[in-house]
């Protein structure tokens, strides 16, 4: 099939693909996440930037409530003095997260497994985005999973793949063994990944995925 790529796994090598992408997920930081200082005494800057002027230091130990992030730094306030200022976020660790936006971050598959819900929706949590926007139940047992724009767009194809994966298990696990099919669609309604099975065993389908734009997710 022109544009499209196809790949005939067992089922051992579906769950070593998804266990793998799915630990190789960053934790992000958050606005209200509390953050300890690591290293010995580090500097709490005017900016994001090594060149930005040192606002003072802050003590190993010191916790930091996180304001904003950009890049590798985080705009924090010590909880100590109230002071704000930038401090790189390889020399702190994050100590708890805030707990204001979890309310709520459901991912679409609550009827089906709730544990499964919750996973993804605390990947979507940790991520700063939902990661699914629907989820309908088609015919001959197939599931077509709209993606959020956020997730099409910084996911990358080996999360996109490993989503897919782990959507197909659960699914497969929720009709008790009998045959699934899972289609992740793109931007445009159409399938981008699909798992299907047939008789041979489970087919994997990707798609030429179509382009998303940051403004889609403004």
């Amino acid at each position: 099939m022109k544009g499209s790529m196809q790949f005939r796994f067992g089922y051992g090598c579906f769950l070593g693909i998804a266990l793998a992408a799915t630990t190789a997920v960053t934790a992000w930081a958050a606005p209200g996440d509390v953050h300890r200082v690591t290293a010995e005494r580090v500097n709490l800057r005017a900016g994001p930037s090594d060149a930005s002027t040192v606002r003072s230091t802050v003590e190993q130990g010191e916790e930091l409530i996180e304001l904003q992030s950009e890049g590798g730094w985080l705009g924090v306030r010590v909880t100590s003095t109230g002071e704000e200022g930038w401090i790189f976020s390889d020399l702190v660790e994050q100590v708890s997260r805030s707990q204001l936006g979890d309310a709520g971050m459901e991912a679409g598959f609550q009827a089906l497994s709730e544990d499964f819900d919750q996973l993804f929706g605390d990947l979507g949590q940790q991520l700063g985005y939902r990661l699914v926007e629907t989820v309908e139940q088609a015919e001959n047992n197939t599931l077509r999973i709209t993606p959020a724009p956020e997730f099409l767009l910084y996911g990358g194809r080996d999360a996109h793949m490993a989503t897919t994966l782990a959507i197909y298990q659960m699914w497969k696990n929720h009709q008790n063994g009998q045959p699934v099919a899972v289609a992740l669609l793109n931007g445009e309604n159409e399938d981008y990944i699909s798992i299907s099975d047939e008789p041979s065993g489970p087919q994997l389908t990707l798609r030429t995925p179509v382009p998303v734009t940051a403004s889609a997710v403004e």
